[in-house]
């Protein structure tokens, strides 16, 4: 999926298909729902009756309101109508919660950087300009630029090239404003093997996801065999969750060289 910049600066007119986007839900029909994508200037969309929901939609109030936030996938655009299709069920509940995560992150990264600009007597996109694209460039978005601000100090922003006078403004604003919350993703995974390795394929199966998650502050641990919970903290939302599915991969990987069989059961 290509990233959207929260920034003014950067910000595309269009979506691209298969892109998920933020849109508002603003007006409902017989035949579909019209929303307006927050990440593009609330331009407006069109999700049609048949893309609203994987069962019947017998009425679409029952799946989408009015001024409600969604996340829906971009099934085709028509730039010279400015026309843009998309779908609200081929959006997984998992893909949803991290879009949403990002799209929350990013309006909060945005606002300090406006709040800095203001400060500067500099519009967003100038602020954006001096400082934000360098932000963007070394961390995963503008807010992970600030926290590892507040925590290390103004030089982080110094080291990226950002004039001094900027750094310390963005520092004292994350001070002020921002929280370094740790997040949590788990999923359980159920692992047998009744070849030759039996107990000691389960092990190893364990133990190459112990690798990936204990160094960000994850465990694995039984709740009952042959199931197993496999938890990942950390700072940002989407790395755990990569971090995840990375132990999730690897478990299954090695319990299948094993001669056993692996089924992730559930995610959180």
């Amino acid at each position: 999926m290509a990233k959207d910049s929260p920034n003014p600066a950067s910000k595309r007119k269009l979506p691209e298909v298969g892109d998920l986007v933020v849109a508002t839900v603003k007006r409902i029909t017989s035949h579909g729902a019209y929303s307006e994508m927050d990440e593009f200037n609330n331009q407006e969309c069109f999700i049609h009756i048949s893309e609203i929901a994987s069962t019947w939609v017998r009425n679409i109030r029952n799946f989408v309101r009015e001024n409600q936030k969604i996340v829906i996938k971009v099934l085709r655009v028509d730039p010279e109508r400015h026309q843009v299709d998309t779908s609200l069920r081929r959006v997984t509940k998992e893909q949803g919660r991290m879009k949403i995560q990002e799209w929350k992150r990013a309006q909060r990264g945005s606002k300090l950087l406006a709040l800095a600009a203001e400060k500067m007597k500099k519009t967003p996109e100038e602020a954006y300009q001096i400082a934000g694209q360098l932000m963007e460039q070394h961390f995963s978005d503008l807010l992970e630029a600030l926290e590892e601000t507040k925590e290390k100090g103004s030089k982080v922003l110094t080291d990226l090239g950002i004039p001094k006078k900027w750094a310390d403004i963005l520092f004292e604003l994350a001070q002020a404003h921002v929280i370094v919350r740790e997040v949590s993703v788990e999923s359980t995974i159920e692992l047998t093997c009744r070849g030759p390795e039996g107990v000691e394929g389960v092990r190893k199966a364990l133990l190459a996801a112990q690798e990936l998650v204990i160094p960000s502050g994850g465990e694995v641990f039984l709740e009952g065999a042959p199931r197993y919970r496999i938890r990942v903290s950390g700072k940002d939302y989407k790395q755990a969750e990569q971090i995840l599915e990375q132990a999730l991969q690897a478990s299954l990987k090695t319990i299948k060289e094993s001669g056993g069989e692996g089924q992730v059961e559930a995610r959180t």
